[in-house]
């Protein structure tokens, strides 16, 4: 009785010490590499340091205006972010392109400022689009069978707001940058205002801007290989 219990000790812990060694061999082979989360920074678009204070003027729009004064709000909105990131002064004019061709026109811009302080202008275009659509979803059909589904049309209302940003020496009229910046949004609430979804949409473009203008670091993932 006692070599028995002994042999089946014996195949207990072979298994274990063989399931063991399995585990161990799979994890060394499958842990070949890390995922690790980095903060990658890249260098700034514009070297602010320079410039003693930021002009930001009117915004030439494209298409049809919204309802209300969303030229005003961004030249409010990036005014304040500015301020506060920059540390610098901030101007806001009330004037602005004619159209696209004076972003290129150095003379137009050298004589907007005050050529005694280095400064850097802030304008472009903006363009506002709202779009209603339908879509597909399944519902689950109620009093009836709790895993059965039904489709349905739902109302979605779609938001993009696009902003082409130039960013212009003063005294000198040359386009230190350029770039075109642009977020989309979807909303469920079919009463959803085009200015709420304004300030969704303006605060995704202005991490965006930020991030290229500040050099702000983008978290991304990578790999280390473990040999």
């Amino acid at each position: 009785m006692r070599t028995k219990m002994k042999k089946n000790k014996t195949a207990f812990y072979t298994t274990v010490l063989c399931f063991l060694f399995f585990c161990f061999y799979s994890c060394s082979s499958m842990s070949s590499y890390v995922e690790v989360n980095a903060s990658i920074a890249k260098k700034p678009e514009v070297n602010l340091a320079p410039f003693e204070e930021i002009i930001i003027t009117d915004f030439l729009p494209k298409k049809e205006k919204p309802d209300f004064d969303i030229n005003n709000e961004i030249k409010e909105y990036f005014a304040q972010e500015m301020r506060i990131e920059t540390k610098k002064e901030v101007m806001l004019e009330q004037v602005s392109a004619e159209d696209e061709k004076n972003f290129n026109e150095k003379e137009f811009w050298v004589n907007l400022s005050d050529n005694e302080r280095k400064g850097i202008i802030i304008s472009g275009t903006y363009e506002y689009k709202s779009e209603i659509r339908k879509a597909l979803i399944k519902d689950k059909k109620k009093f009836e069978d709790p895993f059965s589904y039904e489709d349905r049309f739902a109302q979605r209302n779609m938001y993009s707001l696009i902003l082409d940003l130039y960013f212009i020496d003063s005294q000198t009229g040359e386009i230190l940058f350029q770039r075109k910046f642009s977020e989309t949004k979807t909303y469920e609430n079919p009463n959803q205002t085009s200015a709420f979804a304004f300030y969704d949409l303006i605060f995704g473009i202005k991490e965006q801007v930020f991030r290229d203008l500040l050099a702000e670091p983008r978290p991304q993932q990578r790999y280390l290989i473990l040999k």
